[in-house]
């Protein structure tokens, strides 16, 4: 369509240490982002580093909470603070209106 961007669907995987309140507040953050501003656009995978250790050498986490993008390239990371929204926002590209850049 003209005068309109295509819809760009996003790949992110949340790693995370247990049920404590950083991971909690990372998982609520992530969720809402992901239903507010990329409803039906995006797949958000959990990762429990607890539960499963072998995840971060495969994906070089170093420090948690971290939310990886897998898509669409380039391939980006955000290491804590991600109960900041916009910060989280900012780091994926997206705008107040759902846009990614």
């Amino acid at each position: 369509m003209i005068g309109q961007r295509p819809i760009t669907r996003m790949e992110l995987k949340l790693f995370v240490a247990g049920d404590g309140p950083r991971s909690r507040q990372a998982i609520e953050t992530i969720q809402g982002i992901c239903d507010e501003h990329l409803a039906g656009r995006c797949k958000l995978t959990i990762i429990d580093l607890q539960q499963h250790p072998e995840e971060a050498d495969k994906e070089n986490i170093v420090a948690l909470p971290t939310l990886l993008k897998v898509a669409p390239l380039p391939v980006c990371r955000l290491i804590g603070a991600l109960a900041v929204k916009s910060r989280v926002l900012a780091g994926l590209g997206i705008d107040a209106g759902g846009t990614t850049t």
